[in-house]
């Protein structure tokens, strides 16, 4: 008679999302896209792009890899874009780097290119804006503070030095 109809409300739950694992075991070839967490045990021949990428220690990426925050402990050849970089002592990395934040532990090995992209620096796979630094030539550095060198832009550099 004065029953109320039940009403059942459904709430979602945000959980945090689980990270998809390539298995020590597979080998794949393509690329993979995710907008969570990936972790690579196995091979991967072609580019990622996700939120997080691990690399263990068994895994192989041969490619791009494109994510916010990558952990390397395994071996990379390619290219790496990420705002935070680490690299553990069994990392080997053979790749041109863009990064804002980089960590190399001792006994990693790294071979290629390095560029700092400074925040937001990344658009679309293209530094935006990266600082070049260039080698003082010995005959300057041996000269007293200041001499020999002339403020551009902020910056000093040796007589003669372009910036290019």
């Amino acid at each position: 008679m004065f029953s109320k109809a039940s009403k059942k409300t459904t709430e979602r739950v945000d959980r945090p999302m689980v990270p998809s694992i390539i298995s020590a075991n597979l080998h794949i070839t393509g690329n993979l896209e995710s907008d969570g967490d990936i972790q690579v045990d196995g091979r991967v021949d072609g580019d990622i792009k996700s939120s997080k990428l691990a690399i263990s220690e068994t895994a192989i990426v041969n490619g791009v890899i494109d994510a916010e925050t990558v952990m390397v402990a395994g071996q990379v050849n390619g290219k790496i874009r990420a705002r935070d970089l680490a690299m553990t002592r069994t990392s080997r990395v053979i790749a041109d780097v863009v990064q804002e934040r980089l960590s190399i532990e001792s006994g990693a090995y790294f071979e290629g290119n390095c560029r700092h992209a400074p925040k937001d620096g990344v658009k679309d796979g293209n530094v935006v804006s990266v600082r070049k630094i260039e080698a003082v030539p010995s005959s300057a550095a041996l000269k007293g503070p200041g001499e020999g060198f002339k403020k551009v832009g902020g910056g000093l550099l040796s007589d003669g030095q372009n910036i290019g």
